[in-house]
């Protein structure tokens, strides 16, 4: 009878632990619309930083789809909406715009990564031109710098001219790194410049393309490491050589704790 007793308990024990599981899983909002890369492009009347009504209401619709515990990332634009400056304030207000509707509705802040907004001077007078793009992104961690209060980490990384392989010294540090940060959330930002290293009628569309080759081979090691790609958020991958030597600081690229 003792026995019987001691399985019957730890049946009860067992059934007890996976419904408290269950229900805690179930706490994360996550729907079907959080899907890596999933986008909802907001849209904008001509000159203005505030969400159209129409556009709005898709908006919420999407969120909802989506999750309050999804990551999100933010990018936003103005066309030539007055001179530079104008249209450079007005870009900013709808990402910050873009950004607040998202917390309005429920999203944790910390999951709101609103990274950047530019003119497009280039691009035709439309809506298209006159909007900011929401991003979905499963595994985006957060920024442990402000959430956390952790204290900054670094790896600097000079690249030869002309190159992009990184030396087995720095991909040592690249995977310490790693490892210092694999179990947590947070997100990791990387940066890369070229200098005017490769010559010619395509110098500036080369060498651009270079500095991007610069930031993938510092995503391949941290992935191989075991950092999800949702985590690593490229803020400044840029082509300097029209105004800056070819020297070391030039060449650079920089992996920081977000």
């Amino acid at each position: 009878m003792k026995k019987s007793f001691i399985l019957v308990l730890a049946f009860i024990s067992a059934v007890a632990s996976t419904v408290t599981f269950s229900a805690v899983a179930q706490e994360r909002d996550v729907g079907p619309n959080c899907t890596q890369w999933n986008s909802y492009r907001v849209l904008f009347k001509k000159g203005d930083g505030k969400i159209a009504e129409d556009s709005a209401n898709a908006l919420k619709a999407f969120i909802k789809d989506a999750g309050k515990d999804c990551g999100y990332r933010l990018y936003a634009t103005a066309s030539k909406e007055g001179g530079y400056d104008k249209a450079d304030g007005i870009a900013g207000r709808r990402l910050d715009a873009t950004s607040d509707f998202l917390k309005v509705q429920g999203v944790k802040p910390e999951m709101v990564l609103a990274l950047s907004h530019w003119v497009d001077d280039s691009a035709t007078n439309t809506n298209t031109a006159r909007s900011a793009i929401v991003y979905t992104l499963p595994k985006q961690g957060i920024s442990c710098r402000q959430y956390e209060r952790r204290a900054a980490v670094q790896v600097h990384l000079f690249f030869d001219s002309q190159s992009s392989v990184i030396s087995s010294r720095i991909k040592n540090d690249l995977e310490k790194f790693a490892a210092s940060i694999k179990d947590s959330r947070c997100n990791v930002e990387l940066t890369a410049l070229a200098a005017k290293e490769f010559k010619g009628a395509n110098a500036a569309k080369t060498n651009k393309a270079l500095a991007r080759q610069r930031a993938k081979a510092i995503v391949d090691i941290l992935t191989a490491a075991g950092i999800d790609g949702d985590r690593l958020i490229d803020t400044n991958v840029e082509y300097v050589g029209d105004s800056k030597p070819n020297v070391a600081r030039n060449r650079l690229a920089i992996a920081s704790l977000m």
